[in-house]
């Protein structure tokens, strides 16, 4: 029997995906030239079949996410986490691109998914990486309206005017958990850290068609019957965006957890106590993890649960970590 591979910081092969509405802002950010045009998604960690991350490097090189979740399991994902989800990797984490105005979309929670889809829900979160000037996100609604008015409303534009509009700035914060409407205006890259679902209620598409003339399918039915339709105009979210050399809260839910670490220097991270794997991502500088796993903006690694102490060293960095807390 072949000995299994000790587990190790694990670094993915994006999945890009070409939309109606997406750019060129991804690989421009990450400072790469694009494998394509159009790229409106890249699925930089994803454990979707089909669409799943393969290992980049070290002796995992060349499985996707799925093997080495299912050969490793709590190991990898934690024995809470494990438990929890199923021996599933339950996130999947993107870059976004809107060339265009996205869809106005909602997700359903995991009651509603699971009895429709036999999967689960969609809570995300977005932070905001570029905006150009006029860019917007809505997010919520700010004019009333119902579960019997919205058929007609989302015939035309006139739904954009019920959506709350934000003007975002790099850094910008917005939490969605299921059943809030929403849609990512023309203009904007960011990161989306969400449940691994692919579960998404279209309303309304600009009347946009494909280059074959066809409209992409909508889901008013569905939609209607998980929207939560109470006015929502609070804005971005409030996170602390001065504190230095410690972990800012940015998010907490029961499907991940996001920090925030703005670093001068280099840093000891303690996992012990986690039971979680952690994913960084870097918006700005460059850092190195435990001498040896270099990353620089744009770039993502997986911390399997099983590392408990971590040093990141820095000359200076702007630093996401997700992670699974454990359920309340």
């Amino acid at each position: 029997m072949k000995e299994r591979v000790e587990l190790y910081p694990l670094r993915f092969r994006e999945v890009y995906k070409q939309t109606i509405w997406g750019g060129n802002k991804i690989y421009q950010y990450k400072g790469r030239p694009a494998p394509a045009e159009n790229i409106g998604e890249t699925w930089e960690i994803s454990p979707m079949e089909g669409d799943a991350s393969v290992v980049a490097e070290g002796p995992l090189a060349g499985k996707d996410l799925i093997e080495v979740t299912q050969e490793y399991g709590a190991d990898l994902l934690g024995q809470q986490v494990f438990d929890r989800f199923g021996g599933k990797f339950p996130l999947l984490i993107k870059l976004i691109d809107s060339q265009q105005d996205l869809s106005v979309q909602v997700h359903p929670n995991d009651a509603y998914a699971e009895k429709r889809h036999h999967s689960w829900g969609k809570t995300e979160m977005w932070y905001l990486l570029e905006s150009e000037p006029g860019a917007k996100i809505y997010a919520g609604w700010q004019k009333q309206t119902s579960k019997e008015a919205l058929p007609e409303l989302v015939q035309t534009d006139a739904v954009m005017g019920y959506l709350e509009a934000h003007t975002p700035h790099p850094g910008d914060l917005f939490f969605l958990p299921a059943g809030k409407v929403h849609t990512i205006g023309a203009g904007n890259l960011l990161l989306e850290i969400q449940q691994a679902s692919k579960i998404t209620y279209r309303l309304f598409d600009f009347n946009r068609t494909d280059k074959e003339g066809n409209k992409r399918e909508l889901h008013v039915a569905d939609g209607a019957e998980v929207i939560d339709f109470s006015l929502n105009t609070h804005g971005a979210e409030p996170y602390d965006r001065e504190t230095k050399d410690q972990p800012v809260s940015m998010v907490e839910c029961n499907y991940f957890a996001t920090r925030m670490l703005q670093l001068t220097k280099d840093y000891a991270m303690d996992l012990d106590g986690r039971d979680s794997f952690t994913i960084l991502f870097v918006d700005e500088g460059e850092i190195t993890i435990n001498g040896a796993y270099r990353l620089g903006k744009g770039e993502l690694l997986l911390l399997p649960a099983v590392m408990k102490q971590v040093t990141i060293e820095t000359n200076g960095a702007k630093v996401l970590e997700t992670y699974i807390p454990h359920e309340k």
